[in-house]
């Protein structure tokens, strides 16, 4: 969805998708819908390296940057990160940012000319200046660095800090897209290096978005192809809970040839999407509106369960760097439960020695290995479930915590066996 804002300037377009982005708490990516490449660059840099941006700009401010207007915050924000990360000559985009702000908030134009023609001289920290802490070389929040740092280590934590900075290729599953299409229509499609079957668009985008809409191709992250694939083949019914979009049991119904396949997810208009999407597999798949926390269906008729739960994001900053700035701590106490209820209604639904994949695209443990240590389970090993080049930790629960990293998202994984 499109802001209000019909202008076809790429900075004002940015700066109105900012404030919304900050005052609704709203999805930057479902703004950028259309959004030219510039718009796209624009807020997705300002919002990855808002933190840093900030440092520089408050040593040229007499209040906090959170004091000011919200559309001052976004002027100052954009136009120090036109200047610095892009190859917009200073005076250009300090000039810029003082043109936009006559715009929308005219009275802040001196505050404006006066900050960035200052910040924008200011030494910008280097990846391995040790002076300045990891959270403003690599704009993350302190508190969520701390977490990694403990959970990954230090050479760990910052890579996938690097790797949360740079913007995510798209990505496509193979079996289910239409690629000797997109190769005529210009795409250059290269092979994904550690998880098979999922090429990146390095080339040709505006064709491959085009095939999406249409429903002639899936994107899905790569570390969600692996985690999918992590499932045991059997006989019997595959029950995948808060479905939507569908990724993980298009995967599987595209790849796996026996079995009986369900999908449900509590959203109406979700689950529409969802059968769109999920008749890319080809094959017939029972799709229901139903919440996770009360399946229609009967106790222990399940064979295998997916959970990909609902989450705090933390494993896909490099997409939703938004996320970054609006998760506290204690969010994650609120999640937990809900994960928790989830969970314990995927148990129900599985048989005796049925088998749950429970993964989520956090890295944080209250929404992972916690939620799962109550279940009546025993961890199934992973080590040979998944691709021989991922990297990833494993957990004293059993399950594994892949961490953001250049060739794909942050996941955390758990395959677990009802006791009998």
């Amino acid at each position: 969805m499109r802001p209000e804002n019909t202008s076809t300037d790429p900075r004002l377009q940015a700066v109105t998708v900012l404030a919304r982005v900050e005052a609704n708490s709203a999805h930057a990516a479902r703004l950028l819908g259309g959004a030219t490449p510039a718009e796209r660059e624009l807020v997705m840099g300002t919002l990855r390296w808002q933190l840093t941006l900030d440092r520089l700009l408050e040593r040229h401010l007499r209040t906090p940057i959170a004091a000011l207007d919200i559309r001052v915050r976004a002027v100052l924000r954009v136009g120090l990160y036109e200047a610095r990360r892009m190859r917009t000559p200073a005076p250009v985009a300090v000039a810029e940012a003082v043109r936009l702000a006559k715009a929308v908030a005219p009275r802040a134009t001196g505050l404006v000319n006066a900050v960035l023609r200052r910040a924008v001289g200011e030494t910008w920290p280097g990846a391995s200046d040790a002076a300045v802490p990891l959270s403003v070389r690599y704009s993350h929040p302190a508190w969520l660095v701390e977490r990694w740092r403990g959970l990954l280590g230090e050479q760990v934590t910052e890579d996938a800090l690097a790797a949360d900075q740079e913007a995510a290729p798209l990505y496509l599953l193979s079996a289910v897209s239409a690629l000797d299409e997109l190769t005529a229509a210009g795409c250059i499609l290269r092979p994904h290096p550690t998880v098979s079957g999922v090429v990146a668009v390095e080339a040709g985008v505006e064709a491959a978005v085009a095939a999406l809409r249409a429903g002639r191709a899936y994107a899905m992250d790569p570390t969600a192809v692996a985690v999918a694939r992590v499932l045991p083949e059997v006989d019997g019914t595959v029950m995948d809970l808060a479905a939507a979009p569908g990724g993980k049991s298009l995967v599987l119904a595209s790849e796996r040839p026996g079995g009986r396949f369900l999908a449900s997810d509590r959203h109406f208009g979700r689950t529409v999407l969802m059968r769109r999407n999920l008749a890319l597999a080809g094959r017939p798949l029972a799709l229901m509106v139903a919440d996770a926390a009360a399946s229609p269906l009967r106790p222990a008729s399940c064979q295998l369960v997916v959970l990909d739960a609902p989450c705090s994001g933390t494993g896909t900053l490099r997409r939703h760097p938004e996320i970054r700035w609006r998760l506290r701590p204690g969010d994650l106490a609120e999640l937990s439960a809900t994960q928790r209820t989830l969970a314990a209604a995927a148990s129900e639904l599985l048989a005796p020695g049925g088998v749950l994949l429970y993964a989520t695209c956090s890295l944080e443990p209250e929404e992972n290995s916690e939620v799962v240590a109550p279940l009546p389970f025993e961890a199934l090993p992973l080590t040979a479930r998944l691709p021989d080049k991922l990297s990833w930790i494993e957990l004293p629960s059993g399950g594994a915590v892949i961490p953001p990293s250049a060739n794909g998202d942050g996941f955390t994984v758990h395959l677990l066996r009802k006791r009998t």
